[in-house]
């Protein structure tokens, strides 16, 4: 007879998730601001890839019973397929969510911020060659 694992799986309380979500940012990373709102947190940043590009502002927004939301709040960046950017609502397609590269017991600050500093990056390679230059997995609708 096989034994399960009787002890359950412990889940933070999304409350506290949130508040070691800011801790950990924080600590890691001064330029931020973040401020708890309604049970989600709301991350603000910046991003300049090279010392000849321009500076980009960004949005984290993160609700525990979601994955991180991230917007481009400064310049304006027009959505096209090409760039990775979510059509309905022009977020960064930061990874492929079927990879689990994000969980549930993933934290911001080594997941989500380095990646949209490197999708920065990209997309100023973009700017130049005309393609997206990151290994990706085609997700245009066609």
């Amino acid at each position: 007879m096989a034994v399960k694992n009787l002890i359950p799986e412990r889940r933070l309380n999304p409350a506290h998730l949130l508040r070691l979500e800011m801790a950990l940012l924080r600590k890691h990373y001064g330029f931020l601001s973040a401020k708890l709102v309604g049970g989600v947190l709301y991350v603000y940043g910046y991003c300049q890839p090279t010392e000849y590009s321009i500076t980009y502002h960004y949005k984290v927004v993160y609700d525990p019973k979601s994955v991180p939301k991230v917007y481009v709040t400064e310049p304006e960046i027009a959505y096209k397929d090409d760039i990775h950017m979510y059509s309905d609502d022009h977020r960064l397609c930061l990874y492929y969510p079927p990879d689990h590269s994000w969980t549930e017991h993933s934290r911001l600050f080594d997941t989500i911020i380095p990646w949209t500093h490197k999708w920065f990056l990209y997309y100023e390679i973009y700017l130049i060659s005309g393609k997206w230059e990151h290994p990706f997995v085609e997700h245009r609708k066609l």
